[in-house]
């Protein structure tokens, strides 16, 4: 059976991000991309905000993640602050950028129950 490259995203600590319970790195840079995406798309402001939150929660755990290479998670931390600001926008004054120690990948907000469903 011939399986597909992840090209060089996963490195070789792939199998112990899997005993830790994280997504490969691939898909996570995946669901990251999306969700820049959706975020661009978006036209409800606190759709934007929580798509956001989950885009800098992505970032931190790729930049942190055992089974990518140490180039994608520069990329991946030097991206992160730059979501920062975008969530908290220009008008507000510049916070502390959350520590590993303030992190909880599960308390990330994704999308809160419409009202209304369409």
């Amino acid at each position: 059976m011939n399986q597909s490259s992840d090209h060089g995203i996963n490195g070789s600590d792939a199998a112990a991000a899997d005993a830790q319970g994280l997504p490969p790195a691939e898909a996570l840079l995946a669901g990251t991309l999306a969700l820049m995406t959706g975020h661009a798309q978006a036209c409800c402001e606190g759709q934007r905000a929580l798509m956001a939150k989950k885009i800098i929660a992505n970032l931190f755990m790729l930049s942190r993640h055992p089974g990518a290479p140490p180039p994608f998670k520069a990329i991946a931390a030097n991206l992160h602050p730059l979501w920062v600001r975008v969530l908290q926008g220009p008008e507000q004054p510049q916070q502390a950028i959350p520590s590993a120690d303030s992190f909880d990948p599960h308390r990330v907000l994704w999308h809160t129950t419409p009202e209304i469903l369409q």
